[in-house]
Order: structure tokens, then sequence, then C-alpha cells
């Protein structure tokens, strides 16, 4: 069961690194955002990301090692 959250969190980490661009672009055009405003949030939500990446590696390394 630990694989399976390692993974999903390492892949939700991913998936969210890779979206944000795209959705600071989106909330800056529906909002009227200054643009501290706009640096302060994707530097929140690459830190959430970096942290997701993070727990998934760290939850995958403390995985025991089968014997062959």
């Amino acid at each position: 069961m630990k694989k399976v959250w390692g993974v999903m969190l390492l892949l939700m980490g991913l998936a969210m690194f890779f979206t944000i661009p795209s959705k600071a672009r989106q909330i800056q055009e529906i909002r009227d955002l200054s643009g501290g405003t706009v640096l302060m949030m994707k530097f929140c939500f690459y830190t959430i990301s970096i942290l997701l990446m993070g727990g998934g590696v760290q939850k995958l390394k403390g995985l025991p090692k089968k014997d062959s």
C-alpha cells in the first residue's frame, strides 16, 4: 500500500508542477491580480508540488527491499 501511496504522491506532484503556468495564467485572467500576487501564488504552488514529490519519493525509498 505504501508503494501505491508513494507513486500517487509523486505523480500528483509532477502533474501539479507542469500545470502551474497555465493555471496561474487562467487565474490571472479571471481576476485582476498584480504581478506580486501571481508570483507569490506560483511560489506557493511550486512549493506544494515539490513537497508532494518529495513525500512520494520518501515513501518509495522507505519500502523494504525484497530478497530474490
